[in-house]
């Protein structure tokens, strides 16, 4: 239960958080929990988010990437090319006007700024190009999300392109800049270093505030919609319909990260490099996307529920992409104890640094690992 509770508290409380936000709001609670979540301002809290992250993002191993870039392009190229053309094509088969609109909002969001590269590195893959293609399409999302909203919405949602791009300069970009330039400093880059695990956590409790108060709208908006003098008969959302929505986020996402793979191994990449344009390449950030979908200036006050695609597609890709690692990473391991069987350990040689008299196999050299004492007869 501790070894459950430690690997996947987040998606744990995060669902915790999401149904008591609906049904607190649901049952016209939300005005008395605003007035003790009342503090926590969209733009702030996302900040925030991307500050706590952007310091504890190693970023000294990204100059190995740019030696090679085209696997870098790739990911950006199928994160904000290839997941926004594929969700646009989706938008009709929503059954919800605000579903549609947050399905765009998920694909049109940057890469997200811990997971891609924990899953690369979790399946052996080269987490620099990972984080790379996290770093260039969080930089570029002020400029790039605005502009495929406003071509992809701007038929049923009036958008202000300009202030809509100030509005993510400030939010994204600038608490972005400023985690690296912290970072920039030694012994604040030593204490990033040290308590990295502290401050993703710390971001990721701020990610789950930003869920449930914008569940407690969601729930005050559905609450005031079955109370209303006027409500029409059905739902604004059913079941049949999330369902759909979920369908379409896995299977949006599964689609670009087979493409990714296939297309960085036709290029002639090594593994590593296929795994990281894999999962760079169509993972999508959930801050930034929550802060879009409540925001009063785009979508929150008049689609409350086009938070909830980009809810079921950071949720997905997190199942997904840690069974998909861990099979990946098991098949290395696999492989590697192939190989070792083919080739039976034997002496240690003088230069290896290891105990004499020990046995150890080619990967355990590689590794520095000690091998195990002979037995003696």
């Amino acid at each position: 239960m501790r070894n459950f509770w430690k690997q996947h508290w987040f998606l744990t409380t995060l669902s915790f958080l999401l149904v008591t936000g609906l049904s607190v709001g649901l049952l016209g609670g939300a005005e008395e929990a605003g007035r003790y979540l009342g503090w926590l301002k969209p733009r702030t809290v996302t900040a925030g988010v991307l500050l706590l992250m952007s310091f504890s993002l190693d970023s000294g191993k990204l100059w190995a990437a740019f030696r090679s870039p085209f696997p870098v392009l790739l990911g950006c190229l199928l994160n904000y090319g290839l997941v926004p053309a594929l969700a646009w094509c989706l938008m009709p088969a929503q059954w919800v006007p605000d579903l549609r609109l947050g399905l765009m909002i998920a694909a049109t969001v940057p890469c997200t700024t811990a997971a891609a590269s924990v899953m690369t590195r979790k399946a052996g893959g080269n987490d620099a190009i990972s984080l790379l293609v996290t770093l260039a399409t969080n930089l570029s999302c002020f400029l790039l999300t605005p502009l495929w909203l406003r071509w992809t919405t701007s038929t049923t949602v009036p958008l202000d392109l300009k202030e809509m791009m100030l509005d993510l300069l400030v939010a994204v970009l600038l608490p972005t800049a400023a985690g690296q330039l912290l970072r920039a400093i030694p012994p604040l880059g030593q204490f990033a270093t040290r308590y990295k695990t502290e401050i993703s956590t710390c971001a990721q409790v701020l990610i789950e505030l930003m869920v449930l108060t914008a569940a407690l709208r969601a729930g005050d908006k559905l609450h005031d919609w079955l109370h209303s003098a006027e409500t029409p008969q059905g739902s604004p959302i059913s079941v049949g319909s999330l369902l759909v929505a979920l369908v379409s986020c896995a299977g949006l996402h599964l689609v670009v990260l087979v493409t990714g793979w296939w297309l960085a191994g036709r290029a002639g990449l090594p593994v590593g490099a296929q795994r990281a344009v894999a999962f760079a390449g169509s993972q999508k950030t959930l801050p930034i996307g929550l802060y879009i979908a409540t925001n009063p200036l785009t979508f929150g006050t008049t689609h409350p529920f086009a938070m909830f695609p980009m809810l079921l597609y950071h949720t997905s890709q997190l199942f997904l992409d840690t069974a998909i690692a861990s099979a990946w990473a098991r098949g290395d391991a696999a492989a590697a104890q192939h190989q070792s069987g083919q080739n039976p350990p034997g002496p240690v040689p003088p230069s290896s640094g290891l105990a004499p008299g020990s046995v150890t196999t080619a990967a355990q050299v590689e590794r520095g690992q000690p091998g195990e004492p002979t037995q003696t007869r």
